[in-house]
């Protein structure tokens, strides 16, 4: 069996992407060299794959590695599957950290709420090592994982078993979090994510909005005077969760931000900075 047989036979990504590693070649590399044999070994490597993947089990945890802001990570069933979605999430963090808190490059203190596999924690970390990170995550199973990840990228990273941030004193410059946001009762949720990615990091009660309000309810004991907050959001959930900021922390500024795809997907809370200060940050995202 030939490369190209294999690529003729499926335009299914996942596939290409299995293919791929076990051959450890690039998409390129592998239409460079269509003609090439498999061996034996090669083929029964990859039709093991196959079989999972038809099975509907997730690239991802079949290789035990998915890529996130081109930063690799160890990835299983007890943590979610990192999505580009999240990776604006870091991006547009990042920018207003590096634009209006870091002005005097300061040490800045971030707190990750949920870190699952360590993702957003991680690449924070590896944009500026300076950074002083502490992740949390109820999981002691996503807590082993996010570890392992923070070990591989060579990142110190304070992880911490707790729910959300019981138990912590400290002051934040920043908290970030991508909780669970899909309403426990939803039946708008994509099968293969619904069968092998865990529930617990997935749903939530009150319509979603249930960890957004205990994050924020009493998220004032760990804020700096100038802070800010940075949420990912479902696409429905962005009136609410202004309304629980107003409710909660009534002076502080809310901005609504966008994906790519144009959906409510991302609010930030922000407070402490001068009026002039927060429109340039609006200006900038």
């Amino acid at each position: 069996m030939k490369i190209k047989d294999i690529l003729n036979n499926s335009l299914n990504n996942e596939k290409k992407l299995a293919l791929g590693q076990v051959l450890n070649l690039s998409n390129p590399e592998m239409l460079l060299n269509k003609d090439k044999k498999l061996t034996t070994q090669e083929y029964k490597k990859y039709k093991k794959i196959e079989k999972k993947i038809d099975k509907g089990i997730p690239i991802q945890y079949i290789l035990k590695k998915a890529n996130f802001y081109g930063i690799d990570f160890y990835v299983d069933k007890n943590v979610l599957i990192p999505r580009p979605e999240t990776e604006i999430l870091v991006e547009r963090t990042q920018n207003l950290i590096k634009k209006y808190i870091n002005t005097n490059n300061k040490q800045i203190n971030i707190l990750d709420i949920g870190t699952g596999s360590g993702a957003i924690a991680i690449t924070l970390k590896v944009l500026n090592s300076n950074y002083n990170i502490t992740a949390t995550d109820i999981s002691s199973k996503a807590i082993k994982i996010a570890k392992k990840n923070s070990k591989k990228n060579k990142t110190d990273i304070k992880f911490i078993k707790t729910n959300l941030y019981q138990g912590i004193n400290e002051k934040y410059d920043l908290i970030i979090s991508n909780p669970p946001y899909i309403d426990k009762n939803s039946t708008d949720i994509e099968e293969k994510v619904k069968n092998n990615e865990p529930s617990i990091a997935l749903f939530a009660e009150n319509q979603g909005l249930y960890y957004y309000e205990k994050i924020i309810k009493n998220i004032s004991t760990i804020l700096k005077k100038e802070h800010i907050i940075a949420f990912e959001i479902g696409e429905s959930q962005s009136r609410k969760i202004q309304e629980l900021a107003g409710k909660y922390l009534p002076n502080d500024r809310v901005i609504i931000d966008k994906d790519y795809n144009g959906f409510d997907r991302y609010v930030f809370i922000i407070g402490g900075f001068k009026d002039e200060k927060f429109n340039n940050i609006r200006k900038q995202l």
